[in-house]
């Protein structure tokens, strides 16, 4: 019989007082999704995924992978393993995150979930529309982080890794964030997910950024009032909270395996 499982390799190295590395690794069993398989290159080579121990923009490539059942190494780096990785010549102008596979470094994560949806189905390469449609989903969730609010010229987002974040400011963010839903909900219309009856690349993008702020449950503490204040804001549109939950229903068992993260 098949295992109900898949085994993601974590590995992660962070530095210790007095300049020394620690390195731990791990594998956690996730519940496998509702689809069935993996496709393609992934079939016969395990890549190996290489960002910042946080979810950014290394979470919806893993969840992208994940999803389609899809066994790989999820290699987080800090510190000394970060300067090391970065003086390896495998990320191209030095950026994170990077798909190793096949011998080949791919780096740019709107290309590299574009890359693994290619070779799982969430990026239906046959149907052009249903490359646009992901394609838009993404593009439309980018303008509206470039269009965030701002504080001192930096996003206020940056503010989540400090103290906690003032009244003022996260009104500011949530006021931002419910724009970024209902121009999703536009893109959404009637579909169960953004790719149809299963989930598309665009699907896992948008759920990467829910999970990082709406259902973030493993996010910094001192935080909490900025996650609620988003909640707030998609709890505001119907449409998309019924889609939030479809999502996470997609991927219940990542959610519950995977580590925490302030975003």
């Amino acid at each position: 019989m098949a295992s109900s499982n898949i085994t993601i390799t974590v590995n992660q190295t962070s530095s210790a007082p007095g300049g020394a590395s620690t390195s731990t690794t791990a594998t956690v069993d996730v519940p496998l999704a509702s689809n069935a398989g993996t496709a393609s290159i992934f079939a016969t080579t395990k890549p190996v995924l290489t960002y910042f121990d946080l979810y950014g923009r290394g979470e919806a490539i893993r969840m992208a992978l994940v999803h389609s059942n899809t066994e790989f190494e999820d290699n987080r780096v800090s510190g000394d393993s970060w300067a090391a990785f970065k003086a390896s010549g495998k990320c191209n102008n030095g950026q994170v995150p990077v798909l190793e596979v096949a011998g080949k470094y791919l780096n740019q994560s709107e290309a590299v979930i574009r890359f693994v949806g290619s070779q799982t189905g969430a990026y239906n390469t046959a149907d052009p529309f249903a490359m646009w449609a992901a394609d838009a989903v993404i593009n439309t969730c980018s303008d509206f982080e470039k269009s965030g609010p701002k504080k001192d010229g930096k996003p206020l987002i940056y503010s989540m890794f400090g103290d906690a974040v003032g009244d003022e400011d996260v009104t500011a963010m949530a006021e931002h964030r419910t724009k970024y839903w209902a121009g999703l909900q536009v893109l959404l219309g009637d579909k169960t997910f953004f790719g149809g009856d299963k989930p598309s690349i665009g699907d896992f993008w948008v759920a990467a950024s829910l999970h990082s702020y709406e259902r973030n449950t493993k996010g910094k503490e001192c935080q909490a009032h900025v996650y609620a204040a988003h909640a707030a804001s998609l709890a505001s549109n119907a449409p998309m909270t019924a889609w939030a939950d479809r999502i996470t229903a997609q991927l219940a068992g990542y959610l519950a395996t995977r580590g925490g993260g302030t975003i």
